[in-house]
């Protein structure tokens, strides 16, 4: 159909792709991008000068993928979206899990950041101190399971604490400071992680919910301390492996960690106190 024939046909000129740059907030070098991208097709293109024009119409468009682009959007999303404009409770629906995309992106880097941060500060900092002691055994109440990745260890603790929410059957006074996570992978794992979390308890409990009465043996153990997140606790456990290896001993059993000062104490990150034991012979 030729520009003239477009343009009887919706009642206005069409624009030149520069006046419809200017207009829609978007370069030229975009609009071809959108063109060869199936995004966006121009109303015309002059077979002989391959001259792009739009109809005014088409600046609504224009707008939408600007916004999309402009909120994180990838081509592929923003070709998913568009249709969607004519139904709005769908868009909504997936704009939503869009924006939860974000939050989890945003998360990550501000990980990064407390990550990048924490090496630069730990440039000059002594490597820490490596110490072997027993641990003596204790009773706790666990829960082991397997979760998508270590961060995933809070839900277990949430799990805990929904316990001693409807303390049936557990009684609270009864548990003693000691706080600790058990991690039993042969190496370390990207995701599908099998660990227990557990509390030293000395009252009655009936199984229920996954949790259950463990008796931890006495454990000979290499130890040291970390203080800070858990961004950086990699460090303690190369510097216990550089330990144990230099001193020809084994690990003989799943390697734990004892929070003296953790989450559920204390909120700043900066203050938090973690024992990493591995057991050895």
């Amino acid at each position: 159909m030729s520009d003239a024939s477009i343009s009887r046909a919706t009642g206005s000129r069409l624009l030149s792709i520069g006046e419809f740059s200017r207009y829609a907030g978007i370069s030229v070098r975009m609009l071809r991008h959108y063109d060869e991208r199936g995004l966006l097709t121009p109303a015309s293109v002059d077979p002989f000068t391959a001259y792009r024009r739009y109809t005014p119409d088409q600046l609504r468009v224009a707008g939408r993928i600007r916004t999309l682009r402009d909120a994180g959007c990838g081509i592929a999303l923003i070709a998913e979206l568009l249709p969607l404009f004519a139904a709005p409770e769908a868009l909504r629906e997936r704009l939503a899990r869009h924006a939860a995309s974000l939050e989890a992106a945003v998360a990550e880097l501000e990980a990064q950041r407390r990550l990048a941060l924490s090496l630069a500060d730990a440039l000059d900092a002594p490597w820490a101190e490596v110490g072997e002691r027993i641990f003596p055994a204790v009773r706790t109440l666990w829960l082991r399971r397997t979760v998508a990745c270590y961060p995933a260890e809070g839900e277990l603790w949430d799990d805990l604490r929904d316990l001693l929410a409807h303390p049936d059957g557990v009684d609270p006074a009864r548990f003693g400071d000691l706080v600790g996570a058990t991690y039993f992978d042969e190496e370390f794992r990207d995701d599908d992680v099998e660990m227990a979390i557990w509390r030293d308890y000395d009252g009655p409990f009936t199984a229920r919910d996954g949790f259950e009465i463990v008796e931890l043996p006495e454990q000979r153990v290499a130890w040291t301390t970390h203080r800070g997140d858990f961004d950086t606790i990699s460090n303690a456990t190369e510097t216990l492996g550089a330990w144990i290896a230099e001193r020809g001993l084994t690990r003989t059993g799943a390697p734990f960690n004892v929070y003296v000062v953790g989450p559920g104490r204390e909120h700043d990150p900066a203050k938090w106190i973690t024992e990493v034991n591995v057991p050895i012979a």
